[in-house]
């Protein structure tokens, strides 16, 4: 929750000029162009803004971290059975299931979480 609590105010300062791209970009995360777009109107806000934009977004990114990675996270499931391919978690969590009720199927594949074992 903290961690969506820290992305709702960094996309709040966000909006305005920039809304319409951040959404295509929450549509499509691997686009260049969208963060290029992005960036462009961020660069060109006054310094204060520019700040405080840093300091949301590095708010975000500890919010991130101090959760840890996840590899498998389910709330309000449905589903008749459910298949888990190898699960291999170094740090985290590797599969979590909240409020599940299982009436469907789910099948995951192999799920890594954490940094490789040397």
């Amino acid at each position: 929750e903290v961690v969506k609590d820290a992305y709702k105010a960094l996309k709040a300062k966000l909006t305005g000029s920039v809304a319409e791209d951040v959404a295509e970009l929450e549509q499509a995360p691997d686009s260049k162009s969208r963060m290029g777009v992005i960036a462009e109107i961020v660069d060109g806000l006054p310094t204060a803004d520019q700040e405080e934009l840093r300091r949301l977004a590095q708010a975000l990114t500890s919010k991130l971290e101090e959760a840890g990675p996840i590899g498998f996270d389910a709330r309000g499931l449905k589903a008749l059975n459910v298949e888990l391919g190898k699960i291999d978690v170094t740090e985290g969590t590797g599969a979590s299931f909240r409020d599940a009720t299982i009436t469907g199927t789910l099948k995951a594949g192999d799920i890594k979480v954490g940094k490789t074992q040397r």
